[in-house]
């Protein structure tokens, strides 16, 4: 089972590594964010602006333990 796919995954370790990959400013501010697991993945969702990330299994440069992050919804203006 990939990481992504298992809902006792822990959402503390995926807002961590949001916080490495996509900047504390970006998982805090304007409200933060929220990690929801529903249709079978992980999402990370920023409470004030609407924008949207699938959390994805990956390694390498701009991803933080096994983790990377897909957007899928922009942020509203």
């Amino acid at each position: 089972m990939l990481k992504t796919e298992n809902p006792k995954s822990s959402k503390r370790e995926i807002l961590a590594a949001a916080r490495v990959v996509l900047g504390g400013g970006a998982v805090r501010g304007n409200g933060g964010c929220v990690v929801i697991y529903e249709h079978g993945q992980w999402w990370l969702r920023h409470k004030m602006s609407g924008a949207e990330w699938s959390v994805i299994d990956a390694t390498g440069p701009g991803t933080s333990p096994g983790y990377g992050f897909e957007l899928v919804a922009a942020p509203n203006e």
